[in-house]
């Protein structure tokens, strides 16, 4: 009972301390902003590359795009200029980023945008929206992108949870506590100890701990782990999810920029004859193609073409050089007469 009390004094303390830091600090702020919120400075970093390539087709999607399109040969095959914006982990909310603040406001706009994605990624609306993802994001939103903070983050919280944010210091200032303790932890030994800086210790990390050192197997169960958010009964319920989605203001935009948007459905070895694909994931297809139709949009769907089987795959979502050939050329064969009607 003592060493609880010991305990507990010590965390009140502490927690006294933590609170007064970040008060002292944020003061000004308080009661603090509810749910992350963005950097008015804005990446466009795309808008100079659409620039300078002015493409007429462009490819967008998350590391998918890059390891699966070939974009060289889908210009050879379409005779077409082609660019591919592949970011690593994109969800929703950063397609939707990139193409309202570097896309759109490119002075060489692609005549054509073909979103790659997997399943329910389109409608899943706090998909990769937290942690390093939201760092992403943050490179590439303004201050005036609430629309995003707002779907993807504060409508998934609960009333205590935004009391916290608002009036409780240390939960509102966690992550930036946790950056300053990682910091200490991780960078400032081997600064004192090897001279070696941020970019260097980074790079040490991913030699060790990078993903090129997985367990094949073992990847795969991770991916499959970190993608069960995709599959929950929320995110299996197009008609629930559409209207809190990013899809309508990307086919919005996509109009009154007089960008054709095409979607495509990549395959995954998420299921296979043994673990068939849901039924709830089909019905979410046959909605998501009605309401792709309703709006004009094309949707091409590989999620079961037997031209991809699971030997042109590194791992359950990622094609290798051969699988990467065969999947352009059924793009090019899909959108050819998309694009020359």
């Amino acid at each position: 009972m003592h060493e609880f009390k010991q305990y507990l004094i010590s965390l009140v303390i502490l927690t006294g301390l933590v609170s007064g830091y970040v008060f002292y600090r944020y003061a000004d702020g308080y009661p603090f902003p509810i749910g992350a919120q963005f950097d008015p400075d804005i990446r466009d970093k795309y808008r100079h590359m659409l620039n300078e390539e002015d493409p007429q087709i462009l490819v967008v999607g998350d590391s998918v795009a890059g390891t699966n399109v070939d974009k060289n040969l889908v210009a050879d095959q379409s005779g077409k200029r082609v660019s591919v914006i592949s970011e690593d982990g994109a969800g929703s909310a950063l397609l939707y980023l990139i193409l309202k603040n570097n896309i759109a406001n490119a002075d060489s706009k692609p005549e054509t945008m073909i979103v790659v994605f997997r399943d329910t990624v389109l409608t899943s609306t706090a998909f990769r929206v937290h942690g390093n993802f939201f760092v992403m994001m943050d490179e590439f939103a303004g201050a005036d992108d609430d629309l995003v903070l707002q779907l993807a983050i504060r409508d998934r919280m609960n009333p205590l949870e935004k009391l916290a944010e608002g009036y409780f210091p240390p939960y509102w200032a966690r992550l930036n506590l946790q950056t300053i303790l990682v910091s200490r932890i991780l960078y400032l030994p081997t600064r004192l100890l090897l001279g070696c800086n941020l970019e260097c210790s980074d790079e040490a990390m991913n030699r060790v701990f990078g993903n090129q050192n997985f367990d094949p197997d073992q990847f795969n169960r991770a991916i499959n782990l970190a993608e069960n958010f995709l599959y929950t009964d929320e995110n299996l319920d197009f008609e629930h999810q559409i209207n809190q989605s990013f899809l309508p203001e990307i086919i919005r935009l996509c109009k009154e920029n007089n960008i054709k948007l095409i979607l495509v459905r990549t395959k995954t070895l998420r299921f296979s004859r043994e673990h068939p694909e849901p039924a709830a994931l089909t019905e979410y297809m046959d909605h998501l193609s009605n309401y792709a139709r309703r709006n004009g949009i094309p949707l091409i769907d590989f999620a079961h073409s037997n031209r991809l089987p699971p030997t042109l795959f590194t791992d359950i979502n990622h094609l290798n050089s051969d699988g990467k050939k065969v999947f352009t050329e059924m793009l090019v064969e899909a959108i050819r007469p998309i694009l020359n009607p």
